[in-house]
């Protein structure tokens, strides 16, 4: 049975936002039916079709866990889209440009001494300059008594954040967010 234009558009539309046996049972079809329709219209690899990358792919590629991403989703605005492929599992994909602009504004973020060049095509020109630049970044890293102490040591004997964060080799954000839990924790 031929597929009319208006199911192949349904199939384009519905790939990767709905699971293939919903596909299927709109148009009253098998799923295997589906799946070889999809291939031979060379939708059959979801990331390809969409071309973005998924949060793990993204991680590899910056050297960074894929929590570090994901956190940068949940808790930095990076934009991401889900997505559901084959059957039910479901990927959390980021457009490479969405990427690029969300990364010029959280530099400090990303150690880009460990991006391979052009590893995530259009690279803007000033990534180059960043790559120079080989930063400690400890996103999401677990705090020591010790870091806890010194960081309170420096702001006590008037250190600016930026300082602190040189010196321990931290975010100012995070080194701001630390100050105020430990200072609320030990006046209270």
């Amino acid at each position: 049975m031929k597929y009319a234009p208006e199911d192949i558009q349904l199939i384009k539309d519905q790939l990767g936002s709905q699971s293939l046996s919903t596909i299927a049972k709109r148009l009253n079809r098998s799923i295997v039916a589906l799946e070889v329709k999809i291939t031979r219209l060379g939708l059959s690899h979801t990331k390809s079709y969409t071309g973005m990358l998924t949060a793990g792919e993204l991680a590899k590629i910056l050297n960074v866990d894929r929590n570090t991403v994901m956190q940068w989703i949940l808790n930095h605005e990076l934009d991401s889209y889900q997505r559901i492929t084959r059957n039910k599992k479901r990927f959390t994909f980021i457009n490479i440009d969405d990427f690029w602009s969300w990364a010029e504004h959280n530099r400090h973020k990303i150690n880009f001494s460990k991006l391979e060049p052009d590893a995530l095509p259009p690279e803007p020109a000033w990534v180059a300059e960043e790559r120079k630049i080989a930063r400690q970044v400890t996103n999401y890293k677990s705090w020591t008594k010790q870091e806890e102490k010194q960081v309170l040591e420096l702001y006590c004997c008037g250190k600016t954040l930026a300082e602190i964060a040189d010196l321990v080799g931290r975010t100012r954000e995070s080194i701001r967010k630390k100050i105020k839990r430990l200072t609320e924790n030990h006046f209270s």
